[in-house]
């Protein structure tokens, strides 16, 4: 399983943090901390981050100033996926891979078994809509026909609502929330596998607003487990008051359980789960009913979320290999693409993009100079200055680019920016001298992360320049060659925000070349 911490602020070394099943990390100031803090609220050592039962789980180690997670004080609780992490003042984000790997530890069982009066089992072989036609008794209990209407009509806009999200971290949270809705739990949990029949984590968590902070991150594992394993959607009601129920059970007041699982033809690929505290609402049969037929939508969406991801790792995959090859014909640019691609998406977060703009964005940066595959060696790896037909041959290969897109589905953005990458803001450039914003804004930033590059790398011709220097160029050539809006923005990003510049130092560093630990960057 692979598992992250991403620093959002407070963290000098900005580096996403991977975190290892077999190694607990500890944060703190002292030295023998795995990540160290030099920060005042800090203590020596701090908390720590380690792998127990099948959960990452973060636990504070009697700090002076505390750990918090999503704003609340912790001392030891499981870590769900997007959880953050507040330790004196650095903030960190948990970031789960949602396809889950295969080799992780399965979810452990209770040490002690959950006792209740009342259990109701079925199988999850029942289709979304038969799984709401449970008998003319049911529906009577329930005010008859207006009721069956009201509860189909939950069913068909949550089904909408699923069925319109195609991003998976996204499509969780869809279904989490519209379960929090119709059943009105106090704490629910989706969790899931990265196939059928897979190893399960649990990647997003709810509950309601007062619920204390020791219970909420706690629920039945043994239950989700039966749910999973037997494919069976599971109720149970009114814990037993003799002394042999759960010590949890009790000490939680749980009144009421709900588990169904989420399948696909092949099987379940994950579950969702649900509980009400004492004092609330008990689930009924009728509910069970409801939530299963949400499981079965809700693991149809998830496996064709999950081919969709499948999908374009491939893709990116063969993009990658397109682009080992440019760089063995031009060898003198070997990682301009990948620089150029986290620069752009550096400059992205200061333009608020939408996502499927950042999405086109990437692949745009990944493939801007596809189109040199087209261009003789002899004419690429030329020392001496070219000619008039071999610099006209260089200035093809955006279009080049942007002719290998053209057949790729849904690609009509990333190959207008890979077409027009080298166009200038005043109209000078080329291939179609097409002059601001008429020039596509993702080309625009492309443009501005290609030209930094090349003066923030080590070329033949010229050595890597100053920040200063940099900022100063790409200031003279505001409206010029540039936007003037987006050099604004990074102009002020280079010069005031040290966050941004210390993650465009790290791009640099990583790939070994352009600005050293010695340079103005730092």
């Amino acid at each position: 399983m692979e598992a992250r911490l991403i620093p959002v602020k407070g963290y000098e070394a900005q580096e996403e943090i991977l975190l290892s099943p077999d190694e607990p990390l500890v944060m703190g100031r002292g030295g023998s901390a795995t990540v160290q803090l030099p920060h005042g609220k800090v203590s020596r050592l701090h908390c720590r981050v380690a792998f127990e039962n099948g959960f990452y789980r973060v636990e504070d180690l009697e700090s002076k100033n505390g750990t918090w997670v999503n704003d609340r004080k912790i001392d030891k609780v499981i870590l769900f996926n997007q959880d953050r992490i507040t330790v004196g003042n650095a903030e960190f984000r948990f970031a789960l891979d949602t396809g889950i790997a295969e080799d992780s530890s399965d979810l452990a069982v209770d040490e002690e078994d959950v006792s209740f009066e009342n259990e109701i089992r079925e199988s999850a072989e029942v289709t979304a809509a038969s799984s709401l036609l449970f008998g003319m008794e049911a529906v009577e209990a329930l005010e008859g026909r207006q009721a069956l209407e009201r509860d189909l009509s939950v069913v068909c806009d949550l089904i909408n609502k699923v069925n319109a999200e195609h991003h998976l971290d996204r499509l969780f949270e869809t279904i989490m929330d519209s379960v929090m809705e119709v059943t009105s739990a106090d704490r629910g949990y989706l969790i899931a596998a990265k196939r059928a029949n897979g190893v399960l984590m649990p990647l997003v968590r709810r509950n309601r607003e007062d619920i204390p902070t020791y219970a909420r991150s706690t629920f039945s594992r043994s239950i989700v487990s039966e749910c999973y394993e037997k494919n069976e959607s599971v109720l149970r009601v009114d814990p037993r008051s003799t002394g042999d129920v759960s010590e949890s059970i009790v000490a939680q007041q749980i009144q009421s359980i709900m588990c169904v699982p989420m399948r696909d033809e092949n099987g379940p690929v994950g579950v969702v789960y649900v509980d009400s505290l004492l004092g609330s609402r008990q689930f009924t049969e009728h509910d069970m009913k409801m939530l299963s037929a949400i499981g079965s939508q809700a693991g149809i969406a998830i496996r064709r979320a999950q081919l969709a991801r499948q999908v374009e790792t491939l893709f990116r995959d063969a993009v990658r290999t397109l682009i080992s090859l440019v760089e063995i014909k031009d060898k003198y640019t070997y990682g301009h693409s990948e620089r150029v691609t986290a620069l752009c998406l550096r400059i992205a977060e200061l333009c608020e993009l939408e996502r499927s703009q950042i999405r086109d964005l990437e692949l745009a940066g990944l493939l801007h100079d596809v189109g040199k595959l087209a261009i003789r060696l002899d004419v690429l790896q030329k020392p001496a200055s070219l000619t008039d037909s071999e610099y006209q041959a260089i200035q093809q290969h955006p279009v080049t680019g942007a002719a290998i897109l053209a057949n790729v589905d849904n690609a009509e953005h990333i190959a207008s920016a890979i077409r027009h990458h080298h166009e200038r803001w005043n109209g000078g450039g080329y291939p179609d001298g097409i002059a601001g914003e008429d020039i596509p804004l993702l080309a625009r930033i492309l443009t501005l992360g290609d030209t930094f590059d090349a003066m923030a790398s080590n070329r033949p011709y010229q050595d890597v320049l100053p920040r200063d220097e940099i900022v100063t160029e790409i200031e003279s050539e505001s409206g010029e060659q540039f936007d003037p809006h987006l050099v604004g923005l990074l102009v002020t990003a280079l010069r005031e925000d040290e966050a941004f510049i210390n993650r465009v130092n790290v791009i640099y560093r990583q790939k070994g070349t352009g600005p050293t630990d010695s340079s103005a960057f730092d």
